[in-house]
Formats: C-alpha cells, sequence, structure tokens
C-alpha cells in the first residue's frame, strides 16, 4: 500500500536490441580507436625509419613480388612509401594474366631514381606456375624494355617464385634475361626440391632475408625464423653476400603484416639503394 496521492512510476526500459546495438556501436569505435592509434604509432615510425635516408639513385630497377592470395595491397603500399620519401619511383604495374600473358600498366618511363615495379598475378596461388610465368615475364622485360640488370623482393611464397625462376630456366640460359643484383627474401620457407636446387641460384648475387619473431615466440606465426634462416645454410658459399635480419616485435611482425612494417621499409631500402651498405658474407652457424 502507498500514502494517498503517492503514485508508483514504472521505469521504461530500453529494448533488448537497443542495447545490443549500443555494445555493438561502442565496440566498434574502440576498435577504430585502436587501429587509428597503430596507424598513428606505424606512420610515426615510418617518419623515424624513412624521414632521413639518404640513397643513392639509379636505374636499376626493383621487382616486388608477393605472395598467395596477394593483390595490390601487398607491396603497393610499401611502394608508395618508398615513393613518398623520394626513395625510390613506383613507375610500372606488371599484369600477368592466368595464361601467363603479360601487360604492363606504365605510369611513366622508368628513369634514374630507383624505378619499383610491381608484380601482379590473376592466378595467384600456385607458385611454380607463376614462377614459370615470372620467366616469361623476364625475358621480355630484358628482350623488349632492354633491361639489364634488376633487383627482385619477395614476400612468402612469393620468395618461391623468384627462387625457382632464378634456379630454373633462366638458370640454363642466363643470357635471355636480367641480371639480378639483389635479392630480398622475407619470412619465406624452402622445399627439400628448392633446397637441391641452391646449386643453380646465381654466385653474382647479395641477398638479404628478414624473418619476423612475435613477441620471441620463434616466429610470425606463418613461417619460423629457424625455416626461414635455412636460406642461409642453402646459400653458404654460393653467393657474393648474405645478410640476415630477425625482427623481434610485436603485431606489426605477424606474417601478414611485415610488408608493412617501417623497420622492413628501413631494412629493404639500407640494403638495395644505401650508398654507405657495404657487402658482405654473415652466413648462420
Amino acid at each position: 500500500m502507498f500514502p494517498m496521492g503517492e503514485q508508483k512510476h514504472a521505469v521504461p526500459q530500453r529494448p533488448a536490441k537497443q542495447d545490443r546495438f549500443i555494445r555493438w556501436l561502442i565496440g566498434i569505435l574502440c576498435e577504430v580507436l585502436v587501429l587509428a592509434g597503430i596507424v598513428m604509432g606505424w606512420e610515426a615510425s615510418e617518419q623515424k625509419q624513412l624521414g632521413h635516408v639518404q640513397v643513392s639513385y639509379s636505374k636499376t630497377p626493383t621487382l616486388f613480388v608477393s605472395g598467395d592470395y596477394s593483390n595490390w595491397l601487398t607491396f603497393g603500399p610499401m611502394n608508395a612509401r618508398l615513393e613518398r620519401y623520394d626513395i625510390g619511383q613506383a613507375v610500372w604495374t606488371i599484369h600477368v594474366a592466368k595464361d601467363g600473358k603479360a601487360t604492363i600498366d606504365k605510369r611513366g618511363p622508368l628513369g634514374k631514381r630507383n624505378p619499383l615495379i610491381l608484380v601482379l598475378f590473376a592466378d595467384n596461388h600456385h607458385a611454380s606456375r607463376e614462377a614459370r610465368q615470372l620467366t616469361g615475364v623476364m625475358k621480355m622485360l630484358k628482350q623488349r624494355e632492354h633491361i639489364n640488370t634488376v633487383n627482385m623482393v619477395g614476400h612468402s611464397s612469393g620468395a618461391n617464385i623468384v627462387y625457382q625462376y632464378l634456379t630454373g630456366k633462366a638458370a640454363d640460359k642466363r643470357e635471355d634475361y636480367p641480371d639480378t643484383a639483389k635479392f630480398v627474401n622475407i619470412a619465406t620457407t624452402f622445399s627439400k626440391a628448392e633446397q637441391k636446387a641452391a646449386d643453380r641460384f646465381p654466385r653474382h648475387i647479395q641477398v638479404l632475408n628478414i624473418a619476423g619473431d612475435l613477441f620471441g615466440t620463434g616466429g610470425d606465426l606463418g613461417v619460423s625464423v629457424k625455416g626461414d634462416h635455412k636460406l642461409g645454410e642453402m646459400l653458404a658459399g654460393r653467393v657474393d653476400g648474405y645478410q640476415s635480419e630477425t625482427l623481434v616485435g610485436g603485431i606489426s611482425v605477424i606474417h601478414y603484416l611485415l610488408h608493412q612494417n617501417p623497420h622492413v621499409d628501413r631494412a629493404v631500402t639500407d640494403f638495395l639503394w644505401q650508398a654507405r651498405f657495404t657487402p658482405q658474407t654473415n652466413y648462420p652457424r
């Protein structure tokens, strides 16, 4: 019983759907804030790593070959960052159709300021087939575009594609293909067949091998550091120079983010274009 004149008012309840929407919205906002923080942190690191780099320029193009199910988002952003800091110029994109036919999207001439070339495969999850297609691309670059020397960068199975190209048909008649001066391998393991083919790898080449180690776990959630460093054992005594770098850190060293890591940008820049780089032999023991 309530005193006369006093009334009980029911508190209106929000619909359950409205509560769920509010929680969902708060969750999305939190994720956006976290992502924004990560991006801002990466941009600050990018500025620190690339903002004051002095590089030497040449007309030698660098080809970027990415791995399974890749597209422009794999190496395209790295090329954009290198161009932003005047390290290189993203000038060509080579599109390779499923039948192997290649077309070149040219933004302009290659020039002499470290030209960057993306290689994108329509059939992008069969490394051995892509390696054969890359062989045709490289022959075209030599014969039609008159490119005599290149650098090559591969991530994950993209590096397998490059490796199989270098040790495959091109090894039998190298005069038909551009010389490869430098090769950057990012987070890759190699099959037994690839290991056996190491004696076909070109000798006059310098190699940089980059691995990721997530929080000291010994790998990047895709490739183990030990598996990646197998390349050093394969090429020991076979090439002009070999060096390896292992990046230990957080989410930025996860396998599928390594090619967006500013420290990888810097390592690639130092190796390919920095004037003070001195070839060295640093094989793992």
